[in-house]
């Protein structure tokens, strides 16, 4: 009898045994299944908003889609990086190391997307789709096949308004006031290359901390300097450009100039309420207009402000097509993305036609040809918003320099006072990698050909 109730014993405990084991194949042919996407970027401090919208814009492509690819369920793990370089090379290890992600979409800021240049170097078997970090060089001197980047470039949109305010506008001299930190910079290097090339004589830069919110000091500086300057362009975006605008109009600074100008995030749509009924009429670039009429941009404001009780920007709409790529790419190799170069390769080849922010494609080194806008801010209705008043077509990240990819990358890295801002220094400064024969070509043609 006792080897009787031995032998059951032992086989209930085998039965429970395979049971359990059973239950944990099960669990972990479940999680085999899953695709898992890393998002990361600034989720809290001053520049969440940047982080936090490319997360809704991806949630918003993904929902559409049930959080599935085919019988593969989307699963997402966050990390902040609060902004800090540091921050973001730790958060990146997390993503690949613990939480054995697929791909990471991000980050946001310049910094952050440098850091994360060199973590791709370093790291080439993990795909990373940054989210609006926008330092050329992540697709320039620094480019790694593994990195791709479905957004822009600082430089990339300022070539084009740089030109507008010299030829259009006909300014002559302009001082730009920024954030000082590598997006900035790209943005005021674009401005300049695009305003001395086409007939503009000085960019007068005035550099500030990233978080400075008290202006004063600059408005009493730009009150000086009015009567030897055109117009007044500022370089910056979230809390910093609203405290700007408000203090611009408190000192009155619009009675010594013209209505500012924009670089590309001070008129974003998240911060227009904030800026106010005298934002009418402030002129600006940038890849996506918000207030674009195309079928697909309706659609896509119509969703974000359905979801979120807002309209959409470039940065809800970067996240979006930042998971529109990544979808097309699964589709292109029937959702194996494990297997990670063909994965990545798939990446490198999807196509765009049909974006909100208009058609486009990745080049060689992973960024978008695509529609480059200067945008003017109305009031449409009860609210403000951005309207196209000039499009540039199919546009590369080397702007102009198509052909020249090779002597443009020779040049320095934009810096806080790189390219020169005088034209005279200019001139003499880019002679040297683009050659005289380029110099006297803007001298017959009045600037860049059309």
């Amino acid at each position: 009898m006792n080897i009787l109730r031995k032998k059951v014993l032992i086989s209930l405990m085998v039965f429970v045994l395979v049971a359990i084991l059973g239950s944990f194949s099960s669990v972990a042919a479940d999680n085999t299944k899953e695709i898992k996407v890393g998002i990361i970027g600034p989720m809290t401090g001053w520049a969440s908003v940047y982080g936090q919208y490319v997360v809704d814009g991806v949630k918003l492509f993904f929902k559409e889609h049930n959080n599935m690819f085919k019988d593969r369920p989307i699963k997402f793990y966050i990390e902040d990086t609060q902004g800090q370089t540091e921050l973001t090379i730790e958060k990146f290890d997390v993503l690949k190391n613990r939480d054995k992600v697929h791909v990471v979409i991000g980050p946001s800021l310049g910094n952050e997307g440098e850091a994360a240049s060199d973590w791709a170097k370093r790291n080439q078997d993990m795909p990373i789709l940054i989210g609006y970090s926008a330092p050329e060089d992540l697709t320039m001197r620094n480019q790694t096949k593994n990195l791709i980047r479905p957004g822009w470039t600082g430089a990339h949109d300022t070539f084009y308004f740089g030109e507008f305010c010299a030829r259009i506008l006909g300014y002559n001299k302009i001082i730009t006031v920024g954030q000082d930190y590598s997006y900035p910079w790209d943005q005021n290097a674009g401005f300049i290359r695009g305003f001395i090339e086409n007939g503009g004589k000085e960019i007068y830069p005035i550099w500030h901390p990233v978080e400075l919110l008290d202006f004063a000091s600059i408005m009493s500086e730009l009150q000086k300097l009015a009567s030897d300057y055109d117009a007044v362009f500022y370089n910056g975006g979230g809390a910093q450009a609203i405290a700007f605008f408000k203090q611009w109009n408190q000192f009155g600074l619009d009675k010594f100039y013209p209505q500012v100008l924009g670089g590309a995030n001070f008129t974003d749509p998240s911060i227009l309420p904030e800026l106010g009924p005298k934002a009418e009429g402030i002129y600006s670039s940038m890849h996506y207009v918000d207030g674009g009429q195309t079928k697909e941009n309706i659609e896509f404001r119509k969703k974000c402000k359905e979801e979120y009780d807002r309209y959409p920007g470039a940065i809800e709409m970067q996240g979006y097509d930042c998971a529109t790529v990544l979808y097309r790419a699964l589709e292109a190799i029937d959702g194996d993305i494990e297997n990670t170069e063909a994965f990545i390769d798939a990446l490198h080849k999807v196509e765009m036609p049909d974006s909100p922010r208009g058609p486009w494609y990745f080049d060689e080194y992973g960024q978008p040809v695509q529609n480059m806008y200067i945008q003017k801010t109305i009031k449409f209705a009860d609210y403000l918003m951005n309207v196209p008043v000039k499009t540039y077509m199919a546009t590369s990240q080397f702007g102009p320099y198509i052909g020249m990819e090779k002597e443009y990358m020779s040049q320095p890295p934009n810096r806080r006072l790189y390219p020169p801002g005088k034209r005279d220094e200019y001139m003499i400064e880019i002679e040297k990698y683009f050659g005289k024969e380029y110099i006297d070509n803007l001298e017959i043609n009045g600037g860049w050909k059309e």
